[in-house]
C-alpha cells in the first residue's frame, strides 16, 4: 500500500501459528516509487527463505536497490547490491497475485484481550519457555491487569512455576480502565511455538505487548525499532485447556 509494505506469514492449519508484518516504507527506503492500476498496491507471494537469504547476503552492502521485473517470463524481486566494488544480484521467484486477494492474506479476526501486558525487555522470558519445554508440550501463561504474568508446565505430579511481576498493564482499547484492571486470564500453548514466536527478542524492538484472547488466541505485538519503523503481530493459537483434556474423549 501507498506508504507502506506489509508482510503476511499465514498458514492453512489453524494450529500453528501466524505472522503479520507492516513496514514504514519511507524507514526502509531512500527512496521508492509504486505504480499499479489498484490504488499503486501491488500484491506478491514470494517464498520466506529466497527472501531471507537474499537480505542476509545484502545486509553488509551500502547501497540495496529492489525492483519488480521479470526474467525469462517469470516475475522476479530482483535485489542489486555492491560491495567492495562487486555487484551482486539476487532475483527472487515472486507470484503476482490479484489486489482483491489481499483479503486472504489479512490478519485472523480475534475478540478483544482481556489481559495487555508488556512483556520484559531482557530475553529472560525466552530462556524460561526453553527450561519449561521438555516438562510438558503445553505451557500455560496467567495474566492480569495488576502486572503479573505466570507461566507453569505440568510433569507428572510436579507443578513448575515461574513469576514475572511488575509488568506494565496496557489499557488502549478498554472502554472501561477502572473495571478492566481486575481482568485476568489464562491462555494454554504449545511450548515450542511459544519458543519460536519469542524469538522476536533477536530483533531490536521498542516493546512487546502480549495479549490474552481466552480460548482462542495469544497474540503478542512487537514494535519494531528505531520508533515507527514498523510492528510484527504474532497469532500463537491456544491448545485445550487442562481440565478439556483430561476430561476429553478416550483415543
Amino acid at each position: 500500500p501507498p506508504g507502506g509494505k506489509k508482510l503476511a506469514l499465514p498458514t492453512a492449519s489453524t494450529e500453528e501459528p501466524q505472522v503479520f508484518a507492516e513496514l514504514a516504507a519511507d524507514k526502509l527506503f531512500a527512496e521508492y516509487r509504486i505504480e499499479s492500476q489498484s490504488d499503486d498496491c501491488i500484491l506478491l507471494e514470494a517464498g520466506l527463505a529466497n527472501l531471507a537469504r537474499a537480505f542476509r547476503s545484502g545486509r553488509a552492502a551500502p547501497l540495496c536497490l529492489l525492483k519488480l521485473t521479470k526474467r525469462r517470463g517469470q516475475p522476479c524481486l530482483c535485489l542489486e547490491t555492491r560491495a567492495l566494488e562487486v555487484d551482486v544480484t539476487h532475483d527472487i521467484p515472486v507470484k503476482v497475485l490479484k489486489a482483491a486477494e489481499i483479503e486472504a492474506y489479512a490478519p485472523p479476526e480475534v475478540p478483544a484481550p482481556s489481559v495487555q501486558l508488556e512483556l520484559p525487555a531482557s530475553r529472560q522470558l525466552r530462556t524460561v519457555v526453553d527450561r519449561l519445554k521438555p516438562f510438558d508440550r503445553y505451557v500455560s501463561l496467567d495474566g492480569d491487569m495488576h502486572g503479573s504474568l505466570t507461566l507453569r508446565a505440568q510433569s507428572g505430579e510436579a507443578s513448575i512455576k515461574t513469576f514475572f511481576p511488575n509488568l506494565s498493564p496496557r489499557f488502549d482499547g478498554f472502554d472501561d480502565e477502572a473495571a478492566a484492571a481486575n481482568n485476568v486470564a489464562t491462555v494454554r500453548v504449545d511450548g515450542r511455538k511459544l519458543a519460536n514466536v519469542l524469538a522476536f527478542y533477536g530483533v531490536p524492538c521498542e516493546a512487546a505487548i502480549a495479549c490474552f484472547v481466552e480460548g482462542v488466541s495469544f497474540v503478542l505485538h512487537v514494535f519494531l525499532a528505531p520508533a515507527g519503523v514498523g510492528t510484527v503481530t504474532y497469532y500463537l493459537p491456544v491448545g485445550v485447556e487442562e481440565g478439556e483434556w483430561m476430561n476429553g474423549p478416550e483415543g
